[in-house]
């Protein structure tokens, strides 16, 4: 491994240029507490139960606690999702009152996953603001926790610039158009302005994103790998959304492998046992869907559900509530465009600059570039594989694909630079941010506003 500097990106920005990244990161807290006040309670996708894992896992009795032994602030809970009208806005049969155990209401997690859910360490990172709020009312507590997973936005807007950064510096089309588009996604928005454990775990993943490409354009040190590696763990540990990492490190490794085959005989017995300390650590659950998924792949007739990729598609863009607020399709169709016109630029990209390829000194923005392709290829294909394994549309939502925002939104711009003159991307970008921001502020007061306050 060859020395790197500083956990830094590799180009110190200039005056400029931090200021404009302290004004996103300004306007992503000050969307994210919009989004987090305007949005009622409980109105996020699983909120109700993401927020009893993150209380509870301040206590280790509660945090083993049942519905049947539960303590007294699940009947808080419960009163809460009454006061609010929860069920109004899911498209599920409402309860006729409160007075029943929790399980009645919501599906907690300890319960229905008997404990291998994600790990109690991550919930306390999400629920650590009621350490200093116990007494509080729940609605407080809850807030508190929406605006700490607002934060996690912020950090992940920060990351998708040293990214986007670290592997083309100088190249502010890509530089500030990651995380302008991040910034002014509506959906995920209101997603992490909600208690979620998929928000800590796409800032996790996100930032091992960051040490990987990082070490690619810089080298590995030991630091370095150290942080992949805890990063890596505790993202999976976080929510099974992470899943996708090892394949993501494991393409570097055999892009390595390759390039020192010739010492195959140390190679061998270091990705034996970096293989076997990765089984080790593995969440519970991951094995276990792996064996599901052996055992229907050997037994199950496939088949995918069209509604599982058209939800997949519009989720990520912009489905708000519990899937029951539906943008018109004119949007949907819109960001398909977008989309396909971008491919049709990676060919065009490809035509020009695929001798490159083969030129030493872009050697390491080819691996950065392999490592997020391979991220953003194997998440999206996790949903789409279980759904047509299981038959199952559960995991059909756009957030399960968000730990890999970043990717996606770069290969995205990467295609639309293969189109777009050089000396018209400036123009491009300010014509985009603008398109964003409207659609932004379309979705959140023409959509998701009218839709909750015009039903309470």
């Amino acid at each position: 491994m060859s020395h790197s500097p500083p956990l830094i990106p590799s180009t110190q920005p200039t005056l400029n240029s931090r200021s404009m990244l302290y004004l996103l990161l300004a306007l992503a807290l000050v969307r994210g507490v919009m989004y987090a006040t305007l949005v009622p309670p409980w109105q996020a996708p699983d909120e109700p139960a993401q927020f009893e894992r993150a209380k509870a896992a301040l206590d280790a009795e509660e945090w083993q606690a049942t519905s049947v032994n539960g303590p007294a602030w699940y009947n808080d809970l419960i009163e809460s999702l009454f006061i609010f009208s929860a069920w109004d806005f899911i498209d599920v049969e409402r309860p006729t009152a409160p007075g029943g155990l929790l399980n009645q209401y919501i599906v907690p997690y300890n319960e229905a996953y008997q404990g291998q859910y994600s790990g109690r360490f991550p919930y306390m990172l999400i629920g650590w603001p009621l350490m200093v709020a116990a007494d509080q009312p729940l609605l407080t507590q809850l807030y508190l926790l929406r605006l700490n997973t607002v934060l996690m936005n912020v950090g992940i807007i920060f990351f998708a610039y040293l990214i986007t950064q670290t592997i083309f510096p100088g190249h502010p089309f890509l530089t500030w158009g990651v995380p302008l588009l991040i910034l002014f996604n509506p959906q995920h928005t209101h997603l992490l302005a909600t208690v979620n454990n998929g928000n800590l775990a796409e800032l996790l993943a996100t930032a091992t994103l960051y040490f990987l490409v990082r070490g690619l354009r810089q080298g590995f040190s030991f630091l370095t790998v150290s942080v992949l590696g805890l990063l890596t763990i505790l993202a999976m540990w976080t929510k099974a959304t992470a899943y996708f990492l090892p394949f993501a490190i494991g393409s570097v490794g055999l892009v390595y492998g390759w390039r020192y085959r010739r010492h195959w005989f140390w190679l061998l017995p270091v990705g034996a046992i970096t293989a076997a300390v990765v089984y080790f650590l593995a969440p519970a659950r991951l094995r276990t869907l792996l064996a599901w998924s052996w055992e229907r792949f050997n037994n199950a007739e496939f088949y995918l559900d069209p509604l599982v990729p058209a939800d997949l598609f519009r989720s990520f863009w912009a489905l708000p509530g519990w899937f029951v607020l539906v943008l018109h399709p004119f949007w949907y169709w819109l960001w398909g465009v977008v989309c396909i016109v971008a491919l049709v630029g990676w060919v065009g990209l490809g035509l020009k600059h695929y001798r490159a390829l083969y030129e030493g000194k872009y050697a390491g923005q080819a691996r950065a570039l392999l490592a997020l392709l391979t991220a953003a290829v194997v998440a999206i294909s996790v949903p789409l594989i279980y759904s047509t394994l299981f038959g199952d549309l559960t995991y059909r939502q756009g957030r399960s694909i968000y730990p890999v925002i970043v990717p996606i939104y770069l290969f995205i711009l990467l295609g639309w630079t293969g189109l777009i003159p050089p000396r018209w991307r400036g123009e491009a970008l300010v014509a985009i941010t603008a398109g964003l921001f409207l659609f932004d502020a379309l979705v959140l007061f023409h959509y998701i506003v009218p839709f909750f306050y015009s039903r309470l």
